[in-house]
């Protein structure tokens, strides 16, 4: 049944049938491991992958993967496929990555390629020299009978490969390039590259208001509902029946908002948390402080939302806001300007584990 493989790791639960049970269980795990969790969720049926893609133990991201085509879809959509056909066979894994691999597994089901092609059409010489004359992050996939092999490009070099095709012998003493190469030209065989050079992945819009319970609520009766104080202090998982299945409650006459895709809501939306980032400060006279600041954030030495004791600091020296759901940092015409992994920008969009200079001060991005 599962006749696509992607690379993975650590398999924490390996092609389980699925049940709710079970399906807490994963959940549990994932929202308690330390560090926090960075992995995905498979849940494989009818020639079909779906994917929910965790990291640093946030749900980040859906996507599913069938006929050989990925499609980026909302958890919500996840969720409401998951209730509707968790009744037919389906195996369930979880799955735990390092950051490199799930940031590779988010390009390929998500954007993009910038080339696909066999590689015999392909001057791939020429384009890993332009890689390396860029000095830029780049991904490359090679899929060969269904099996998908990810290769990582640092600062314009090779450093990390991750096979899915267990079977191909890795060569001792070659580099990355080297090996994907000789990957890419095995005789006979069906390969497909994709090159991947934008990036940027993108965080589900529905992920912010995703805790342990309102996930599992979702994965399992398919929508999400909004439950009152008195609600929230009782126990948070729904009794269970002797089946072993959640017990959804009646509708009460209140009408609680409900999130459902077949109709638009029609009672006015709960104001909706205010975005925030975690900033990690790595060097400068506060280091090893970390600040949590609400967006849009003014930094600077003075009158500013985060004020940093920093003389090479302008008084108002760069703004860190949203800009079509994307996090962006702005510089405010500082006098010594500002730098995202020690490259002059005016403005950037950044993503975690991002490090902005300003100043002696670095500071490290991460979600809330």
């Amino acid at each position: 049944m599962d006749s696509y493989k992607f690379p993975r790791q650590k398999s924490l639960y390996d092609n389980f049938p699925f049940t709710r049970d079970l399906l807490l269980s994963m959940l549990e795990t994932a929202y308690s491991v330390n560090p926090p969790f960075t992995g995905y969720l498979k849940f494989t049926g009818d020639d079909c992958i779906h994917f929910l893609l965790f990291f640093n133990g946030t749900p980040y991201a859906a996507s599913r993967f069938a006929d050989s085509k990925p499609v980026a879809y909302t958890i919500q959509e996840l969720g409401r496929y998951l209730a509707k056909y968790a009744d037919g066979f389906m195996s369930v894994s979880l799955c735990e990555t390092d950051p490199v691999l799930m940031k590779s597994l988010l390009l390929f089901l998500q954007e993009e390629p910038a080339v696909k092609a066999p590689p015999s059409l392909l001057d791939f010489e020429n384009i890993l020299r332009q890689i390396g004359e860029v000095g830029a992050h780049a991904m490359i996939a090679l899929c060969c009978d269904k099996k998908t092999n990810f290769f990582f490009f640092k600062d314009g070099k090779g450093t990390l490969a991750y096979y899915a095709d267990l079977a191909f012998k890795r060569p001792e003493g070659m580099t990355i390039d080297e090996e994907m190469l000789l990957y890419a030209f095995q005789p006979g065989a069906d390969v497909q590259a994709y090159i991947f050079r934008d990036m940027n992945t993108h965080m589900a819009e529905d992920s912010s208001q995703l805790d342990k319970d309102s996930l599992y609520r979702l994965l399992t009766v398919g929508y999400l509902q909004d439950r009152r104080k008195a609600d929230r202090e009782k126990s948070p998982m729904p009794d269970k029946n002797p089946e072993g299945r959640p017990e959804i409650e009646p509708e009460k006459s209140s009408k609680p908002l409900v999130v459902e895709f077949e109709e638009p809501v029609k009672t006015p939306p709960l104001k909706p948390k205010l975005p925030s980032v975690v900033l990690s400060v790595e060097s400068g006279p506060l280091q090893g402080e970390r600040f949590t600041v609400t967006l849009p954030c003014t930094i600077g030495r003075k009158d500013c939302d985060l004020v940093l004791d920093d003389r090479l600091v302008s008084r108002r020296h760069a703004k860190l806001k949203i800009v079509e759901h994307k996090l962006v940092i702005e510089d405010l015409a500082s006098t010594n300007g500002t730098k995202v992994n020690d490259k002059t920008v005016t403005t950037k969009q950044l993503i975690p584990k991002d490090l902005i200079s300003i100043g002696s001060t670095k500071l490290r991005v991460s979600r809330t």
